[in-house]
């Protein structure tokens, strides 16, 4: 339904009820009956707190004038009924402007929610446990994900979070340890991109849940990037020490033959020193 429609219908809603608490008003006072129509007055007067926090005093205060014009044009012979439809105008007022005032904080108090919410550095959403199906999710979260956030509310979790053993696991803890939510998810972009998120949450209702994502995809490359270089320097190294021993090898080998080598070159000097002498 589009904003122009809602607020047609809204308007429609409105306009039926308070002509319809007039018309009985009318019905009741021509016809002696002065107990019902007074209360009547209350669903228009709730329909446009609920729907016009903002206008509902001047609501309420207008159609309170036109209770009491009715009473004092049709009912001005009877003082009990200038009291107390005096009493019911003092009272719609009242309702009107202590109903709208609630309304109106109320409001202002999901307004600065939903500010907080899509200025957050975090990804935040919210779904339903039932349905799995997404109910609120900010800027932040959707700017990870490259969707549009119409695009995502009202669809299942699962075309984001696509693991039913991550998710279910997820949610069970949640049940069972609200003080302990903390896990790592994988998440699939509108791009088909893998990114892994690192989710919080609380179990606000029965039935919802609230979770702030953080996208540690990069922090996981980075680490995975700093574990492959060690690696590949652990395995130089290896490949190192190695060369270096099997050289050490090499040069021990050398050396023995050499010890050898002289020690043979040493024993025929001697034996042939004794011959030299004889020949002398």
């Amino acid at each position: 339904m589009t904003t122009e429609k809602g607020d047609e219908l809204r308007f429609l809603i409105i306009a039926a009820a308070s002509i319809g608490a007039i018309l009985t008003t009318v019905f009741s006072l021509t016809h002696g009956i002065f107990e019902i129509f007074p209360f009547l007055y209350i669903l228009p007067i709730i329909l446009v707190v609920y729907f016009y926090p903002s206008r509902a005093v001047l609501f309420s205060l207008g159609i309170s004038l036109m209770y009491i014009s009715l009473i004092y044009l049709f009912g001005f012979a009877n003082p009990d009924q200038i009291a107390i439809a005096t009493a019911w105008f003092a009272i719609f007022v009242t309702i009107g402007v202590v109903v709208s005032s609630y309304a109106t904080k109320l409001q202002q108090e999901k307004i600065r929610i939903r500010q907080i919410l899509n200025n957050s550095q975090d990804g935040i959403f919210c779904f339903d446990i039932r349905t799995g199906q997404v109910l609120e999710i900010n800027a932040k979260c959707t700017q990870w994900l490259r969707y549009e956030r119409s695009e995502l509310l009202g669809t299942s979790l699962a075309m984001i979070w696509s693991s039913t053993d991550e998710r279910e696991s997820f949610i069970k803890r949640v049940k069972t340890d609200p003080w302990n939510t903390e896990t790592e998810g994988l998440f699939r972009a509108k791009d088909g991109a893998v990114l892994r998120f690192l989710i919080s949450a609380v179990l606000v209702l029965p039935d919802r849940i609230l979770c702030s994502a953080i996208d540690i995809t990069g922090s996981k490359i980075v680490d995975e990037e700093i574990r492959k270089t060690l690696d590949d320097l652990e395995e130089q190294v290896r490949a190192r020490t190695a060369h270096l021993e099997e050289i050490n090898e090499k040069l021990r080998a050398e050396i023995l033959e050499r010890r050898r080598t002289e020690q043979k070159i040493l024993e025929k000097t001697m034996r042939s020193a004794p011959d030299e002498e004889e020949r002398e």
